[in-house]
């Protein structure tokens, strides 16, 4: 897809969402216009929200400065439990607030991230709030709060697991249309990510039922909720540290740490293990040629390839500029080979177009690929002399021709 493409989509897709919110808002105000009894409680949880967004803008900023992968953010708390209080137009203006004070501490700081980006996230809540709402008024005309039982549990469920998919669908939308290439987990997030989502709608339910029966009792929730989101945004941060911003990979300094702990684990049980140095063919011609932020596509194509290709327990990194190392555990030499093999042909498989061309335009990527593997026992060969056998061997590559293996062990056992 060519950039202005891409950019066209990506245009359509937040105008879209962003006049589906309006629209949706607009309908509730007509039919369901907001119910001035509950606004004081309303408030109460919106204050909350300010109030954990305000202690935590620090590390959010930092977060978002270093990734902007998919996350959570707490505020679906504040708003799910207002929307379900006091309607979707009072849960509508929570999330204007509450992503208007994020831009305001975080979002204005971090390059690359427009206004228009926190108008659509807004949007992404304000649409599950009101559909989720409709839900609701579906399965139970009356007030679901003020009637506990199995069925109103039932029919909170029903609202949380709403606003999820409507949330999930808004935000996946655009990320596919802005990044072909990104992973389910990179549109939808991680396991991980989602368990946390669904949890903080689920502390958004009991928000609207503490506030409901007891106002002061959403206070012990506040605690909770600060809790959560500076774990998860710490996590955010130490991911961020350990990989490579441009590929995603292992940055070199953790890929090292972990490949000679995984290293030690493998001697210890006499397990062998292998060492692949990939480095793209010609790839300074294809920087000069088409720019470096072409450059950085095929990076990331590669890394994308790699990984697919390799096992989730191996180590894959980002050795520096346009070489990659991997670390294999419990594989021998024809087992390495193999996996080098099948890399070596999805890269030269891959179809990467400059924003410029057309289909007919791509550009060919090759990679040469050294492999150095241990059998397990020679106990004075470390991680530095594996990579040194993987680096010689890889120059051996090129020299022969480049687009090619070239493989073997870093010392027979004595």
């Amino acid at each position: 897809m060519r950039l202005r493409d891409a950019q066209r989509s990506v245009f359509a897709t937040v105008v879209l969402v962003d006049l589906l919110a309006a629209l949706l808002v607009l309908w509730w105000l007509w039919i369901e216009p907001p119910v001035f009894a509950t606004i004081g409680r309303s408030a109460l949880i919106t204050l909350g929200g300010l109030l954990s967004a305000e202690l935590t803008w620090r590390l959010e900023r930092q977060r978002r400065q270093l990734t902007d992968t998919p996350h959570v953010n707490m505020s679906s708390v504040a708003i799910l439990a207002v929307t379900l209080v006091s309607g979707p137009v009072a849960g509508s203006m929570t999330a204007a607030v509450l992503y208007l004070h994020l831009w305001w501490r975080a979002s204005r700081w971090t390059s690359g991230i427009a206004p228009y980006r926190a108008v659509f996230n807004t949007s992404a809540m304000i649409i599950p709030a009101c559909v989720s709402h409709g839900v609701v008024r579906v399965l139970w005309p009356g007030d679901v709060l003020s009637t506990p039982s199995e069925v109103s549990a039932l029919v909170l469920l029903a609202a949380i697991a709403t606003f999820w998919l409507v949330n999930t669908l808004a935000v996946g939308a655009a990320i596919v249309t802005a990044e072909k290439q990104r992973s389910i987990a990179g549109i939808v997030g991680g396991w991980s990510a989602n368990a946390l989502e669904v949890v903080t709608l689920f502390l958004g339910a009991i928000t609207a039922v503490f506030v409901q029966v007891r106002p002061w009792l959403a206070l012990f929730l506040l605690p909770l909720v600060y809790v959560l989101h500076r774990s998860d945004s710490v996590k955010h941060l130490e991911i961020a540290a350990s990989t490579d911003r441009k590929t995603g990979l292992l940055n070199m300094e953790t890929w090292r740490c972990l490949a000679e702990a995984g290293l030690r684990k493998a001697r210890r049980h006499h397990v062998p293990t292998a060492v692949l140095m990939l480095d793209l063919d010609f790839f300074k011609r294809i920087n000069d040629t088409h720019g470096h932020l072409f450059g950085d596509d095929v990076l990331r194509a590669v890394a994308q390839v790699i990984r697919s290709e390799t096992r989730r327990t191996d180590l894959v990194g980002r050795f520096g500029g346009e070489e990659f190392v991997i670390f294999l555990s419990d594989v021998n030499l024809g087992g390495a080979t193999e996996v080098a093999e099948r890399i070596r042909c999805a890269v030269a498989a891959l179809e990467i177009v400059p924003s410029d061309g057309d289909s007919s335009s791509a550009v060919p990527v090759r990679v040469t690929v050294g492999v150095a593997c241990d059998n397990g026992y020679a106990d004075d060969v470390d991680l530095s002399q594996l990579l040194l056998s993987a680096d010689n061997r890889l120059f051996f590559a090129k020299g022969q021709g480049r687009d090619r293996i070239n493989a073997g062990y870093t010392r027979q056992a004595r």
